[in-house]
């Protein structure tokens, strides 16, 4: 038969025959009774070409060695094909050689290629565990941000209200009483957290002074829960256990101000003596949204733990929804009760106020609520904070699917738990990841036989 040229890596050998292969990837789903079943179309499996190529002449030789040396590079290359010419990305998986004594200065080669098809890179894949990180992340630290402007906008409320001036006194001394017990609490310097004690005398320079206590106080919240969760001598489901019980402790400062609890120093008496909850409300919800968005934040750092299994990866992330969610009911009740304050019917006063009146129509009684700053504010910051939970569930889906699926396994022999790992996995180093899924293991040195463990496929 005729001879045909072909190369690969630029290496020319000639060519005997050609088999080309194209095979597609299919699941045939079957039902009990029921004769034939449901095929599902998976794509086509990589092209295969098998190739019957000989080198023969006196300098045969010389062209086999220099063939045998692009077969040793590493990687796909071009395959010029004798019939479909030049081929992308394929990749010789076996080579056969064949001499025989009777053919002198002759080798023939069977030869076999397959196509590869690069694959996007992990870091890059939008549900890696590593881009949702640090996706989850940068968007946590946009919602401190958020935080802080609702405090301001909270304070310009404060500042067009018709008593003003009590109202700023009891806000001050709210904020005030939280700042110094968020310091004590977390056993801060004194010297560097420093707020004032002097009431401000001009609504300018209250909402300059309570932004400037609220953003050093955002700062030690943010410290103080991330030094607890970076401690060693914890398991990280024990930390972030810790991380919760110091954020209710947090949460109880603000209610306790209006009742006279954990009144210290005469200043902080003097200042929250008189303070009632509706001078608490507004730094409660910004001490509980910091410290919701801290604590999101650790989470997410938590999850980057490979160690961890599925149990307390669900673990984590429900803590950390069941905080966002008593967040995000604190934030709606506040500005609803903003909103209904405002309904009533006021006649403009000194501030600017413009009156909000209930008009009758149709014996019914409508009441017209505009869509001010504070209700713009917080839903923008309430949806980022929901956004976040739902990033959060996200990133815990992806890092449970990164580790092998969960079986249960039959211990075969007495044993130990490294008995056992080298039975499973061929790796005894793996006897901790089987007391992690295994809690219920009390004498990890005997495993009785027949005792049914949880562990990963493979």
């Amino acid at each position: 038969m005729p001879i045909q040229q072909a190369s690969y890596r630029g290496v020319r050998f000639d060519v005997l025959s050609v088999d080309d292969n194209l095979e597609r990837a299919t699941i045939t789903h079957a039902y009990p009774f029921v004769n034939g079943g449901d095929i599902e179309d998976l794509g086509l499996n990589p092209l295969t070409i098998q190739l019957q190529a000989v080198f023969y002449g006196e300098g045969y030789y010389t062209d086999f060695k220099r063939f045998l040396s692009a077969l040793e590079k590493q990687g796909a290359a071009v395959l010029v094909h004798p019939i479909r010419g030049r081929l992308q990305n394929m990749l010789c998986t076996s080579a056969y050689f064949h001499h025989e004594a009777d053919f002198v200065d002759y080798v023939t080669v069977s030869l076999s290629f397959q196509e590869a098809t690069p694959a996007k890179p992990i870091f890059l894949f939008n549900f890696s565990v590593l881009g949702l990180i640090d996706e989850l992340l940068t968007k946590l630290e946009d919602l401190v941000d958020d935080v802080l402007e609702l405090y301001g906008t909270f304070m310009e409320g404060i500042s067009f209200a018709a008593n003003v001036k009590s109202r700023l006194l009891g806000s001050f001394g709210a904020l005030y009483g939280c700042f110094e017990q968020v310091r004590d609490l977390f056993d801060m310097d004194k010297k560097k957290h420093v707020i004032l004690a002097n009431t401000p005398t001009s609504k300018d320079a209250f909402k300059q002074q309570g932004g400037n206590a609220v953003r050093d106080m955002a700062g030690m919240i943010r410290d103080g829960l991330t030094a607890i969760a970076n401690r060693d001598d914890l398991t990280v489901r024990a930390k972030f256990d810790e991380v919760t019980r110091t954020v209710k402790s947090l949460l109880e400062i603000a209610p306790n101000l209006s009742n006279g609890k954990n009144s210290k120093s005469n200043t902080l008496k003097s200042l929250t003596s008189s303070l009632t909850a509706q001078d608490t409300k507004e730094i409660f919800c910004v001490v509980q949204l910091l410290a919701t968005a801290t604590v999101l934040k650790i989470a997410t750092q938590f999850l980057e733990d490979d160690s961890l299994v599925p149990s307390e990866i669900d673990y984590i992330v429900t803590e950390s929804r069941l905080q966002a969610l008593a967040t995000l009911n604190t934030v709606r009740a506040l500005v609803q009760a903003e909103q209904n304050a405002m309904t009533l019917h006021y006649v403009k006063d000194d501030f600017g106020l413009i009156s909000l009146s209930a008009k009758k129509q149709t014996g019914a009684r409508h009441l017209q609520t505009p869509n001010t700053g504070l209700y713009t504010q917080a839903y923008n910051t309430a949806e980022k904070l929901r956004q976040q939970s739902h990033k959060l569930t996200q990133l815990a889906l992806a890092a449970i699917n990164r580790k092998p699926p969960l079986i249960i396994r039959t211990v075969e022999f007495d044993s130990t738990i490294q008995q056992v790992a080298h039975s499973f996995y061929g790796d005894y180093t793996r006897a901790g990841e089987l007391l992690r899924l295994n809690p219920h293991i009390r004498y990890p040195n005997f495993i009785a036989r027949g005792e049914v463990l949880n562990g990963y496929a493979k």
